[in-house]
């Protein structure tokens, strides 16, 4: 194990001092040429994503933009509550969205470190979190740039960007299903340019796609066509007669298969759409249960969270007279059996009461939400 260590820390030393020479522009502007070399139709195999979303959260509005060869272009802005709709359409597409969150979000520390440490960049600066921040490693999303390259010996400067995770947790419930279509969170500086870093944890970033991969993926399909098709001549040559009455006695029990197999899956998907259909016509609908608890719920109860699940409501808030709260949703006739869960405390900050109720909702049931 020492010797992977030590080789890895060499390998990583030579890529420093690598970076530092004009080669890495070299062997862009010769991939970038090999690029335009290549028919229009083998590009896409060998082309990175050629931009990206950039969001902007501003209070109930999200700011679009797009970045590509030419900069930042700004498309406009949308109200939060679209953004469900904006998830659905980069679902399943190649371009990604990355939130870019204002300067104020982060603390932003400049460290002088040795070149020695740049291989082991985030370990050394998780060590400097305790230090240059208020919090632990544990509560923050951080991540380091190296600002210059100096001369051999001279220490780097590497500034260190923290995220708090409370900071970080609330943007993406904010987003709602768009967070999950994010492949990374940058942050403004303070003319608004991205600083190009992701502090979005490593778990929740999605997985991209190696061009080279889908290069081997596809050389391998033609090694195995080309198999196939050799193998194929061979037997062709031998038993030619043979061959051809067999693909016939196979074609035809493969689409008497197919057909009988379609035939199930019909009956199957219309017994399971004719139940779903009678099941959700007997049970309330979301907006149904919404405007019931808005009429019901008095103006001085606020709600912090309101979840349905195996056909459960689950509320939680303040309220001035919580216990009255189980009188009021009796009377509904989407709920059943409402009663308070847990203890009610008091609120010193707010004088209300903070509450935890639950109720059934009428029509449905565990096995429905499945």
């Amino acid at each position: 194990m020492p010797a992977v260590e030590q080789l890895t820390s060499l390998l990583e030393t030579l890529r420093l001092h690598l970076a530092r020479t004009p080669v890495p522009g070299w062997s862009r502007k010769v991939a970038e040429a090999w690029r335009a070399s290549l028919p229009p139709a083998l590009r896409p195999l060998f082309q990175a994503d050629a931009g990206h979303l950039r969001l902007r959260r501003d209070r109930d509005q999200l700011q679009v933009s797009v970045t590509g060869n030419d900069g930042e272009r700004a498309l406009g802005e949308l109200p939060l509550s679209a953004a469900e709709v904006l998830a659905s359409r980069l679902e399943g597409q190649r371009t990604r969205a990355w939130l870019v969150l204002p300067a104020a979000a982060v603390l932003r520390r400049t460290l002088a470190l040795p070149a020695a440490a740049l291989p082991r960049l985030r370990d050394v600066l998780a060590h400097e979190i305790d230090r240059q921040t208020p919090f632990t490693p544990e509560q923050v999303s951080y991540e380091g740039r190296v600002l210059s390259r100096p001369a051999v010996g001279l220490p780097v400067p590497v500034e260190l960007v923290v995220l708090p995770r409370a900071r970080l947790d609330s943007e993406l419930q904010a987003l709602g299903p768009l967070a999950a279509q994010l492949a990374g969170v940058d942050v403004a500086d303070a003319e608004g340019r991205a600083l190009g870093l992701n502090l979005l944890p490593p778990a929740q970033r999605p997985r991209r796609r190696d061009p080279v991969r889908r290069l081997n993926g596809l050389l391998a399909a033609v090694a195995a066509v080309a198999l196939l098709l050799a193998m194929g001549l061979v037997l062709h040559n031998r038993a030619s007669a043979l061959e051809a009455l067999r693909a016939d006695v196979e074609a035809a029990t493969a689409e008497v298969r197919q057909a009988r197999v379609a035939r199930n899956q019909l009956v199957a998907k219309t017994a399971a759409a004719n139940f779903l259909a009678t099941r959700r016509a007997s049970s309330p609908t979301m907006l149904e249960v919404l405007d019931d608890l808005t009429r019901r719920i008095p103006d001085d109860t606020a709600i912090d969270k309101l979840n349905i699940a195996d056909g459960k409501l689950l509320l939680v808030g303040q309220s001035r007279a919580a216990p009255a709260l189980v009188g009021l949703l009796q009377a509904s006739p989407l709920l059943e059996e409402p009663a308070l869960s847990g203890a009610v405390q008091a609120d010193p900050r707010t004088g209300r009461d903070r509450f935890t109720l639950v109720a059934r909702v009428l029509g449905q049931s565990g096995e429905d939400d499945k």
